[in-house]
């Protein structure tokens, strides 16, 4: 398998999978999408592919 460096214009893709991966009980009303930007949550795609760990295949 073959690894490519993650492109400018995707960040946003990884957003919108990070929001869609929010667990949201049934009943509930869904977060504003902007709770992405919170601090706690941009760990998960601010400077993706920059560490080693987002190189490694497993």
């Amino acid at each position: 398998m073959e690894l490519r460096e993650l492109r400018d214009n995707e960040t946003e893709l990884l957003q919108d999978f990070l929001y869609e991966a929010i667990y949201i009980p049934e009943g509930v009303e869904p977060p504003a999408r902007e709770i992405v930007y919170q601090p706690e949550l941009k760990i998960y795609y601010e400077d993706f592919g920059t560490g080693e760990a987002d190189k490694t295949v497993r």
